[in-house]
């Protein structure tokens, strides 16, 4: 018997593949390109290389788990982005059923409650309610993660982020490794039971003005947060390869999670709290490629 992970090259599943496989317990991942897996997790692991959306590779891969980390991965290139997610959350909501796997933990995100409105956010809304099928599960709701300000090195360097929101916005902030430690506690400790929803929401909220101060802490650089407009973001995400849908998409997210009646359904809890600091981010993980980049 054996935990699944899927998404095993990202940072909050390569984080619980790493943790699991530290811990002693017997971990089968599924992933599309196993040559991005570090050789401790080829050795240790089963690895199953396949695609999420396959229902027969799926039901395969997952036989005989005791418990199933789920995350759904992006896909920039749909057509229709909601429908991939209806899709997904299906083949998933089988493979479970069919195998009868006791315990799913679920990667979702703060704005999933909404159904309608959020974007990408409505589309883990509706992968959440597909795998309602399970007999135990954890629909893990994790803030806005600290890793997004690594795909603005440059921008960092030159002393600015630039995001299609206002510095006043304040939302739960929270870094991949605690929403790793997270769920791998849940995957190891099966004690628990029923449906539950919980919040991950890193050590405080955040005014996006306040995270760029602490950006600065970190790298001992002054960095501003600049607000951009949401059509030139849209028409940023098109030229990387974005289709229309999914950039409208996202574009829909930031206008919902700008607008003054947003709020997280998640209250912030001790329990929900988790300790990594941008600040400590910034130091630990963004200064040091920084540092490497500037010497290259």
């Amino acid at each position: 018997m054996s935990i699944i992970v899927t998404a095993a090259t990202g940072n909050v599943g390569g984080g619980v593949v790493r943790r699991l496989i530290e811990q002693g317990e017997q971990v089968t991942v599924i992933v599309r390109h196993p040559d991005k897996l570090s050789s401790v997790v080829r050795d240790k692991a089963n690895v199953q290389v396949g695609s999420l959306t396959n229902l027969d590779f799926l039901v395969e891969a997952t036989a005989g788990a005791e418990a199933i980390l789920w995350i759904t991965p992006n896909n920039y290139g749909a057509e229709d982005i909601r429908q991939y997610y209806r899709d997904i959350g299906s083949v998933a909501a089988q493979a479970v059923r069919h195998n009868n796997i006791s315990h799913v933990v679920n990667i979702s995100s703060s704005g999933a409650h909404l159904p309608n409105g959020i974007g990408i956010l409505s589309g883990l809304h509706d992968v959440e309610q597909a795998l309602e099928v399970a007999a135990n599960i954890v629909h893990l709701r994790p803030g806005y993660f600290f890793e997004n300000y690594l795909a603005q090195l440059d921008a960092i360097r030159s002393g600015n982020v630039y995001l299609p929101i206002a510095n006043h916005v304040r939302i739960a902030f929270v870094a991949t490794a605690d929403i790793a430690e997270v769920a791998t506690q849940l995957l190891r400790d099966r004690s628990w039971s029923g449906h539950k929803i919980q919040g991950v929401h890193g050590p405080a909220d955040l005014s996006f003005s306040e995270a760029a101060e602490l950006l600065s802490q970190g790298i001992n650089q002054k960095v501003t947060h600049v607000e951009t407009k949401l059509e030139d973001f849209r028409q940023f995400l098109l030229e990387i390869g974005s289709t229309p849908n999914v950039a409208d998409n996202y574009v829909e997210m930031f206008r919902t999670l700008g607008a003054p009646d947003y709020h997280s359904a998640e209250p912030r809890l001790p329990s929900t709290t988790t300790p990594t600091s941008l600040a400590t981010f910034a130091r630990e993980i963004i200064l040091p490629v920084l540092r490497v980049k500037s010497a290259v």
